[in-house]
């Protein structure tokens, strides 16, 4: 019973792969990438030479649909938050494990310091949506400091259920699309 079921979730996934128009590891690939960004921050420290981040962050799909949430860590040198003219996609950050130790002295989100608080914050700006957007962090101990857009701690995976549909993948648009068996390696190689 078992093998006539896969037999048909097998010809389910090649009817559908043919349908598909185009490239159909390509549209494997699209339907498997991940991006992970940012929602909010719960933890910021300022630890030496560092500010390091604890954050709330939201997996989507390549349609936009949230697929998962996430707790992360990064740190960011406080150097690099000095400088106005490094590119978001430049920007040096570091990712922590998600269960790294947070250490170092504790700043407010969102909110100015006062007497009774500690004496630094992260000032927030928030996009319609709720995502926290970017911060600019004000310490008494350094600065001024730049913009930190948290696009800078966006990140791009791939699920791994799709490494084992490639074989399929490759097999379709090879017999579909025969040309490809000359571009193929090329794609693969440049990133297509």
């Amino acid at each position: 019973m078992g093998g006539s079921t896969r037999c048909r979730t097998w010809a389910a996934l090649t009817l559908l792969m043919l349908a598909s128009e185009g490239c159909v590891t390509g549209h494997l690939f699209d339907a498997a990438l991940r991006r992970e960004q940012p929602l909010s921050y719960h933890d910021a420290l300022v630890d030496g030479d560092r500010l390091t981040l604890g954050y709330t962050a939201l997996v989507t799909n390549d349609a936009g649909r949230v697929v998962a949430r996430k707790e992360r860590r990064a740190a960011i040198s406080l150097t690099a938050l000095h400088r106005q003219d490094l590119p978001v996609e430049a920007f040096p950050v570091e990712h922590l494990a998600d269960d790294a130790p947070l250490t170092g002295r504790r700043l407010a989100i969102g909110a100015e310091g006062g007497e009774g608080g500690p004496p630094g914050y992260l000032e927030t700006e928030a996009a319609p949506d709720g995502r926290e957007i970017s911060f600019v962090l004000h310490d008494s101990s350094g600065g001024p400091y730049a913009p930190f857009y948290s696009s800078a701690l966006t990140r791009t995976s791939t699920a791994p259920w799709v490494y084992p549909l490639l074989p399929l993948g490759v097999a379709v648009d090879l017999a579909t699309f025969p040309i490809l068996l000359v571009f193929f390696p090329v794609m693969l190689l440049i990133g297509a």
